[in-house]
């Protein structure tokens, strides 16, 4: 399970998400903690930041008509099948 520092900050941000963002933002934040136990959810500049061994890796942000999963490290990222390429 994905290590929660401030449990309270990260579901409050959650609950006042309007829908769909609420949605996206919750099944994002389950397949992270599914797939990947071992990162550190917290909330950071408003937003769930999710880390390890204190770098952030993984963020998501909310706006108006979509959700970011924002990549810190997208340098470092292999993406052999080039699917993380795009507009934003």
């Amino acid at each position: 399970m994905v290590k929660n520092n401030s449990t309270s900050d990260v579901d409050l941000y959650q609950s006042e998400l309007p829908q769909p963002q609420k949605e996206i933002v919750r099944r994002l934040s389950a397949f992270i903690a599914r797939r990947y136990p071992e990162l550190t959810e917290s909330l950071k500049w408003h937003v769930p930041i999710y880390s390890l061994n204190g770098k952030n890796l993984l963020g998501l942000q909310d706006f108006t008509a979509h959700v970011n999963l924002n990549f810190f490290r997208d340098a470092q990222l292999h993406d052999a099948r080039g699917i993380l390429i795009g507009t934003g």
